[in-house]
């Protein structure tokens, strides 16, 4: 493996505080705090509410996440021929050499009764016969993918939102903007947050889990809600917990430009129904490319449709699912036909144009088996996270079962964190200090443009070290100090974070010297063992490589998985 010691010091600057601590807020305690109410944040909050106090904080409306977008269905291992091994086996095959064999199994294992778990909780998973009906996606040696038509992320987020909703020890607070995360250089103490009437909050935790999605929305075109910038990312980065494998962003092969120019995606499950994947002129072109064809990898089709985009000059390919059952596709795949129907195309009787586009973020917040960071009393879980388990690039269906796996394992361990840990806040919070006028920001009105165009093109799909440079080059540009807390208005903070993650994404992808996965770089076209690590990036450290993000990042739970296991248990 090699050395990054020995390649230039390309660390992120940023400073620690995003604000000056205002001089008047409102003062909150709470047992454990949940940022993000996706999939795993509520997931979390349910399992943490069991013993303690919990808030969730959302920045936008509850139902708004990645999670409640989700189309295709979440993977489990139920089928009589099927094994978590195999979806093991799979999980590592699409993770091209750099997911973690030891948190996958604990993913897989988990799945089948999560499963039960969900449908007794009322998620209105399709069913066939007494058992679930499976469906089959690109990268998958079995039909294992459990739906609830091709709403599934809705289904389970809808399900879970309505228990937080009645629970009593769950507080839902929406609109509230967590801006940065409190504490001293090793220990996480809470945060502070702006809510949508221009009030701060200070709120000290006992435990803080982020679970804040992903930064799909960074590339402007993509299949994400327009909220997923990557923040609870930067807010770990600036606390300086570590982060790794930024530079995989998996860039989903079949999304569908709107009228308005936004993504729309059409689920992988509609491959696994048969769907084929033709060029302008209505030739198929994934035979050649893979023994799997259009039910390859991700990272596979997505380059094999860039080809095609390239050879045939043109800005979309064919996704054709007009000899398949018409009665069936409606069926099956309601919302999909029904949002094509409304921009124009009828999916039954002509083909769907398709692009890639910005879907997932395989790397994030280092994180054990039990969600623990490297800073004590901080816990990540879903896409903001990285364990490990996708390493160069996500199998699909795998995110939504990342979610609520570690989700609930997250806010066990930070239940067993605080038992364990002295009382009180752990640390005083830092004191505000004063920046002269000559020093505030000034972030462009555009900013959200101009970032989504440096992305797509320079950090895209497919990269270079000319590309890469250029990119750092530009969002450089952009200011990043300290602001005022008269200034720190929503957008601005928004905007210094979103920057932030694009910096760490683009130097993670100058450092990587191959190409692997859903990273490509035309000057390093292949896979190179001395490349088979997770660069890891920390503020104030140079950039270095671990063989294994569970193994080799120290964490704060301290052995987490037997004393999980014995909480599960009991």
């Amino acid at each position: 493996m090699i050395e990054l010691s020995e390649l230039p010091d390309l660390r992120v600057h940023a400073p620690r505080a995003s604000v000056v601590m205002p001089q008047q807020c409102h003062q909150q305690r709470i047992d454990v705090l949940v940022v993000g109410s996706g999939a795993a944040g509520l997931a979390a909050a349910l399992q943490a509410a069991e013993y303690a106090s919990v808030l969730v904080l959302s920045q936008g409306s509850l139902p708004e996440s990645n999670s409640a977008w989700a189309q295709g269905g979440i993977a489990a291992a139920l089928d009589n021929d099927d094994t978590p091994l195999a979806h093991l086996a799979d999980t590592l095959t699409a993770g091209a050499g750099l997911s973690d064999a030891f948190p996958v199994e604990v993913l897989v294992q988990a799945a089948p009764a999560l499963m039960q778990h969900l449908a007794y909780l009322g998620v209105p998973f399709e069913r066939h016969g007494a058992g679930f009906a499976l469906g089959l996606e690109g990268g998958h040696s079995h039909r294992r993918i459990v739906h609830s038509g091709d709403t599934t992320g809705w289904a389970i987020t809808s399900t879970l939102l309505e228990l937080a909703r009645r629970h009593p020890r769950i507080e839902l607070a929406e609109g509230v903007h967590t801006v940065e995360l409190l504490g001293t250089t090793e220990r996480s103490t809470g945060v502070l947050a702006l809510d949508q009437h221009g009030e701060w909050h200070r709120i000290q935790a006992g435990a803080t889990i982020l679970a804040t999605g992903g930064a799909g929305a960074l590339y402007g075109l993509t299949s994400n809600q327009a909220g997923a910038l990557g923040e609870g990312i930067a807010l770990a980065y600036r606390a300086g917990a570590a982060v790794a494998d930024l530079e995989f962003v998996q860039f989903h092969p079949t999304v569908f430009r709107t009228a308005e120019g936004r993504g729309f995606l059409i689920s992988e499950a509609v491959r696994g129904e048969g769907a084929l994947l033709r060029d302008v002129n209505g030739q198929r072109f994934m035979l050649n490319r893979h023994p799997l064809a259009e039910l390859a990898p991700r990272d596979v089709v997505a380059r094999a449709i860039h080809a095609t985009l390239q050879a045939t000059a043109s800005d979309h390919v064919l996704l054709d699912l007009t000899h398949l059952d018409a009665a069936y596709i409606e069926q099956r795949f309601p919302t999909i036909v029904q949002r094509c129907r409304a921009e124009g195309v009828d999916a039954s009787r002509e083909p769907i144009p398709v692009a890639p586009a910005a879907h997932y973020l395989m790397g994030g917040i280092c994180t054990d088996t039990a969600g623990a960071t490297s800073l004590s009393g901080l816990y990540a879980a879903g896409e903001c996270a990285c364990t490990g388990i996708h390493g160069a690039n996500r199998l699909a269906s795998n995110s939504l079962l990342e979610c609520l796996v570690f989700g609930r394992r997250s806010a066990l361990a930070a239940l067993d964190w605080m038992e364990r840990s002295p009382t009180g806040s752990g640390g005083a919070v830092r004191a505000g200090r004063v920046i002269p006028d000559a020093a505030q920001p000034t972030m462009p009105a555009d900013w959200r443009t101009t970032l989504a165009a440096t992305m797509r093109q320079q950090v895209g799909l497919e990269r270079s070290a000319e590309a890469l440079e250029a990119a750092l080059t530009e969002l450089a540009h952009y200011p990043t100090q300290t602001l005022p807390a008269a200034c720190a208005d929503h957008d601005t903070l928004t905007a210094m974070h979103a920057v932030l993650v694009a910096r760490l994404i683009a130097t993670g992808a100058l450092l990587r010297q191959e190409s692997r996965g859903a990273h490509l770089r035309r000057d390093y076209p292949h896979t190179a063992e001395v490349w088979r690590g997770h660069i890891v990036q920390q503020r104030g450290h140079a950039p270095h490589m671990v063989t294994s993000i569970t193994d080799d990042i120290t964490y704060s739970a301290g052995e987490p998985l037997e004393r999980m296991l014995q909480l599960q248990a009991a």
